[in-house]
């Protein structure tokens, strides 16, 4: 009998290998959020920010969704937390506050990172500075997101300067 982290092992890599072969399905079904990219970009000029991905998904699988979409140039995903990690995303924000002082040698305090989602579900399940995007088919959720936990919400990532002001 394989034990439970060969399975999953085994399971991660179909996974990792399915996503690759199925990305056009994604680039025709998903979409990036307006001014997605663009918020990378902007974000990716200021001194001091790295940013990678807190995500229940394994570390393949985020970087094909995030590369479909356009939005991986900017991604550190060494410096992440993934399915892998953990059960817990609290435990993967831990993970990867770890893993960017490791690489970076930089001391990074839990209230030095904004996270940012688009659920009032992920707010309940992470602690820090929490940021929230609204979704496309619920763009106003900045009530129920506000509700949830997080301590700003953006309504529109085409518009850079609310997610600049909260990283000054």
């Amino acid at each position: 009998m394989t034990s439970d982290r060969t399975m999953f092992e085994a399971f991660a890599r179909r996974s990792a290998e399915l996503h690759r072969q199925r990305a056009h399905d994604l680039r025709e079904r998903g979409h990036a959020l307006p001014g997605a990219a663009a918020a990378l970009a902007a974000l990716a000029d200021m001194d001091g920010i790295v940013q990678s991905v807190v995500t229940g998904n394994i570390r393949p699988v985020a970087e094909v969704k995030l590369q479909v979409f356009g939005l991986d140039t900017h991604i550190r995903f060494p410096y992440g937390g993934y399915g892998e990690d953990h059960d817990d995303r609290a435990e993967l924000v831990r993970t990867a506050i770890a893993r960017t002082r490791a690489a970076s040698g930089t001391d990074v305090a839990l209230n030095d990172v904004l996270l940012i989602g688009d659920t009032p579900r992920r707010s309940r399940r992470t602690r820090g500075r929490r940021s929230r995007t609204g979704r496309r088919d619920r763009p106003y959720l900045g009530r129920e997101l506000a509700d949830a936990g997080a301590t700003a919400t953006v309504p529109d990532l085409r518009d850079q300067s609310p997610l600049r002001d909260l990283l000054r």
